[in-house]
């Protein structure tokens, strides 16, 4: 007999709590396996997600963010979206954070070795990185593939063009030739409750031991059907950062994702 779990007056409080005075700082690498899903079916998947946070130091600043994604899966190939903004209002004045999107193939999906290609626009004010275009491609290799966890392994090169913002007028243009390597590990803990954890490791060749790495750890918790709490915690070591902020950053983020 299926049963249905009740969610709690206590519950949906300390989920209130973790959305109000939850602490967001920035990263810089965009994490596609944390939005990439797989499916057994064929067709079209899509979620819609919303964060926010508040502080109060000299100003008060309110922080929101939206992200949308899709996905089409056919009997071979899968096909991402991947899009977010990010508004700051600082004492009522609304301006535009960052944001990018993110296109993605993924070849013979179902395939121990899977090819993909991708390519992303990216900028970020509050980082001074006026624009950032990629384009790319890789292989995706499937290591595990059990009924309640999964683990994948993938790597590839790209093509980044960067351009930042430092202050006075001046402007550093970067071109570079990257590798960019993940690992992947799903794991369903219970029917409402899945944990993902990823590593990322992006570099050039010529420095490949001088490394832009990044971990998280995400939760999601189902709260109904299409209704889903999500709790995510980045941290980002850049050997070399371009501007002048520490080499250690890490990222704290929880909101509502909708599924579509």
């Amino acid at each position: 007999m299926k049963t249905t779990k009740r969610i709690t007056p206590l519950f949906t409080l300390s989920l209130l709590t973790l959305l109000l005075f939850s602490e967001i700082t920035q990263a810089q690498v965009l994490n596609v396996e944390r939005i990439r899903s797989d499916s057994d079916t064929t067709g079209w998947v899509g979620e819609l997600g919303f964060n926010f946070s508040l502080n109060k130091y000299n100003d008060s600043v309110l922080k929101t963010s939206g992200q949308a994604n899709s996905a089409y899966f056919s009997e071979k190939h899968q096909y991402l979206l991947i899009s977010q903004l990010d508004l700051v209002n600082v004492d009522g004045n609304s301006l535009v954070s960052n944001g990018y999107l993110h296109l993605r193939a993924t070849f013979l999906r179902k395939e121990t070795l899977s090819p993909e290609l991708f390519t992303q626009y990216q900028y970020n004010n509050n980082l001074g990185l006026q624009g950032r275009a990629l384009v790319g491609a890789g292989i995706r290799y499937t290591f595990l593939e059990r009924d309640n966890i999964s683990g994948r392994f993938s790597t590839g090169v790209m093509f980044e063009h960067e351009e930042w913002g430092l202050g006075d007028n001046e402007v550093v243009v970067n071109n570079l030739i990257k590798s960019t390597s993940n690992v992947v590990i799903r794991g369903q803990l219970n029917p409402q409750t899945s944990l993902t954890v990823i590593g990322y490791y992006q570099a050039r060749p010529d420095r490949f031991f001088e490394p832009r790495a990044t971990s998280e750890n995400q939760l999601n918790m189902q709260i109904t059907r299409n209704l889903t709490f999500r709790v995510s915690f980045t941290m980002t070591y850049d050997v070399e950062p371009v501007i002048d902020v520490p080499n250690l950053t890490y990222e704290l983020k929880n909101g509502l994702v909708f599924s579509l």
